[in-house]
């Protein structure tokens, strides 16, 4: 009775698994260099913020603000902007720090090394060629596992940073708002007397 060889896309064909994990390493190391390419989008968000960020809390600490409803309202907007702006930089820091992506080996450790060893044991060539491509499946989801991670965890990193960034902006122009009427309230009027009278 001849042996039935496996379909081209079965589970139970070595060279299929080895295919679809290939594939799959190859998506998850790209998908976390996007991830990173991405973080242009937050800085945009911060540099924005920033313009006027410095006279916001001068005016914070000065007190600018005329003691009074409106006062508290910018306090408390700003402590809102602050939280929310302060979890986006942690995100974002968390997003920068350099995280160990897995590679695969040399392949000449398997066709040397490996080779060399399993032959010595075991006389059939298909075994070896089995046992061959079920050591470079096991290294192959290894490293699939751990770059799936690595790329869960950056990308919850930088969701959380640019929603927790874009939430502040709210806030943060209530208080630009506060900011610019109050620049307004405090123009000075000069009156020129003419020295001759």
């Amino acid at each position: 009775m001849p042996e039935t060889t496996p379909d081209a896309k079965s589970f139970y064909n070595l060279d299929y698994i080895i295919e679809i994990n290939e594939k799959r390493h190859e998506q998850y190391t790209s998908a976390y260099q996007k991830v990173l390419e991405r973080f242009t989008n937050i800085i945009l968000i911060y540099s924005a913020i920033t313009i006027f960020l410095i006279p916001l809390i001068q005016g914070l600490i000065k007190r600018m603000i005329p003691v009074s409803t409106n006062h508290w309202v910018f306090c408390i907007s700003f402590g809102v902007f602050a939280f929310f702006f302060l979890i986006s930089v942690y995100n974002t820091i968390r997003l920068i720090i350099p995280e160990e992506v897995s590679y695969l080996e040399i392949p000449k450790k398997y066709y040397t090394d490996y080779l060399t060893i399993y032959e010595t044991t075991i006389p059939d060539k298909t075994e070896v060629t089995k046992l061959l491509k079920a050591s470079y499946i096991t290294e192959l989801e290894t490293a699939v596992r751990k770059n799936e991670a690595v790329f869960r965890k950056k990308s919850s990193f930088y969701y959380n940073a640019l929603m927790f960034a874009l939430i502040s902006v709210v806030p943060y122009l209530v208080c630009l708002g506060f900011h610019i009427t109050s620049k307004e309230e405090t123009v000075q009027k000069i009156e020129i007397v003419n020295p001759k009278k």
